[in-house]
């Protein structure tokens, strides 16, 4: 590169007006500086206080070497020495005097074992050892002599138990085949003859009667559950035959499903297909919206086919082709805080021409959600606008007021006619701006919109699809 080449790249050279800031500028490393300062006395500072701690360290280990402290083994082998087991004797301690053996024909005074306990009487050993066995003795008879006297309370106790009266009923154990009667005093018993049995059959009949003479839904019950004793098998016990066939609605007999028969089965049976052009219930339509939806007034929308749709057995067979019409409509009643439109597709124009009535199928977005969601407006600039100019009404009728707080003054017919017509005027605006208040969200799907319309009904076609076949 020449000096000319520098010339032109110069600042002065350049076709603007130069600046200050134009040109080379030579980089400040004054903050390099003094961060690297700052990083090398940091690491000073800490290499200082490593070599302190070592340097403590170090003495402490010296110290513990020079005999100041030591490990559990230098203890261990200062105070026991060489020994590997036995007693270690004390430092400076004489050896245990071991006693001499008693010369032949002296007495042997007994020693007592516990030093705390106080002397025992004078006397030879035979003396002592015959007084502590009869002491033991004693200590042992008074211990049976307790044991027996609990266990004789316990005893009386029992028989006590046993002799009382209960009030839990005891019933002797029957077979399955017996039949058990009741007294008329409600008490349980085998009868004795054929004419006892007969006499509480009777008096069981005549209780439930008194009991059902008044409620005649009870007493139609109860003679249909007679009727069924009389009729039924002798298995059957004469207390569950007289027993009265309401249950409670605690009772588990509710789920067991008497009398329905296989409770498990079911009527329906697999319906095949009518014929193999068909199309079942919960199949889709896939369409695109053609005009758009507003819901502010109600109408009628159009769309469009997007796919051909097949039959349901094989899917094989067309039946729907694409570009085929939808005709349907929607619901304008939309309240606050709804942000979902209610379609209904009630026909299908095929392409040559044919139409169809599919009734009111209802449409779906791509996800399966019942009705259309696009765009939302809740108004919010009119509902706000219409609240500060209600406060702003309210306002001017309350200035427009006179002042009536002195009670002399009189009210004449203008102040009288100024303050009517104030209040009137303030009532209906403040009512017009009310209604804008109770305004519902417009909703609005514009077109071009894909959903789904849910075939709730089988659609049964004579034949596929063909263009111009009829």
């Amino acid at each position: 590169m020449n000096s000319n080449d520098e010339d032109l790249m110069s600042p002065d050279a350049s076709p603007g007006q130069p600046s200050n800031r134009s040109g080379v500028r030579r980089v400040n490393n004054m903050p390099v500086y003094i961060v690297v300062g700052a990083l090398a006395i940091f690491l000073v500072i800490m290499v200082l206080v490593a070599s302190d701690r070592a340097a403590k360290q170090h003495q402490r280990g010296d110290a513990v070497a020079g005999g100041k402290g030591g490990s559990t083994r230098m203890f261990a082998k200062e105070i026991a020495g060489d020994r590997k087991d036995g007693m270690i004797q004390a430092k400076g301690a004489a050896p245990p005097a071991v006693p001499e053996p008693a010369a032949p024909g002296s007495v042997a005074i007994a020693r007592p074992t516990d030093l705390d306990a106080p002397p025992a009487p004078p006397g030879t050993a035979g003396g002592a050892g015959a007084q502590q066995q009869a002491l033991n003795q004693q200590a042992r008879s008074a211990r049976e002599d307790e044991r027996n006297r609990f266990r004789m309370v316990k005893l009386q106790q029992f028989d006590e138990a046993v002799k009382s009266r209960t009030s839990l009923p005891v019933v002797a154990p029957r077979s399955a085949g017996s039949s058990p009667a009741m007294s008329p005093g409600g008490a349980t018993g085998a009868p004795g003859s054929r004419e006892e049995a007969l006499a509480r059959l009777v008096a069981v009949r005549q209780q439930i009667e008194a009991s059902t003479r008044d409620d005649p839904t009870a007493a139609f019950r109860a003679r249909l559950q007679q009727l069924q004793a009389a009729g039924g098998g002798g298995g059957a016990s004469a207390e569950a035959k007289l027993a009265p066939a309401s249950a409670g609605r605690n009772d588990i007999g509710q789920f067991a499903g008497a009398g329905q028969g296989d409770r498990w089965r079911l009527d329906s049976r697999p319906e095949a297909p009518r014929t193999p052009f068909e199309l079942r219930a919960g199949f889709i339509v896939p369409a695109t919206l053609i005009s758009g939806i507003n819901s502010e007034l109600p109408g009628q929308i159009m769309a469009q086919v997007s796919q051909d749709v097949y039959d349901t057995p094989l899917g094989k067979y067309k039946l729907i082709p694409q570009g085929s019409r939808l005709v349907g409509s929607y619901s304008s009643e939309v309240v606050y805080g709804q942000s979902r439109i209610l379609v209904a597709w009630q026909r299908i124009v095929f392409p040559d021409g044919k139409a169809m009535d599919i009734g009111a199928m209802p449409g779906a977005d791509s996800a399966g959600y019942a009705g259309f969601n696009d765009q939302v407006n809740n108004h919010y600039a009119r509902l706000f606008a219409s609240a500060f100019l209600m406060s702003g009404v309210t306002a001017g009728v309350a200035l427009s007021q006179p002042d009536t707080g002195n009670a002399y003054s009189r009210q004449t017919a203008s102040s009288a006619m100024s303050e009517a017509l104030g209040q009137q005027l303030g009532q209906v605006t403040a009512q017009l701006i009310a209604k804008n208040l109770n305004i519902a969200p417009t909703l609005e799907i514009r077109p071009g919109y894909r959903f789904n319309v849910i075939v709730v009904k089988d659609m049964t076609f004579s034949k596929p699809y063909a263009a111009f076949d009829y």
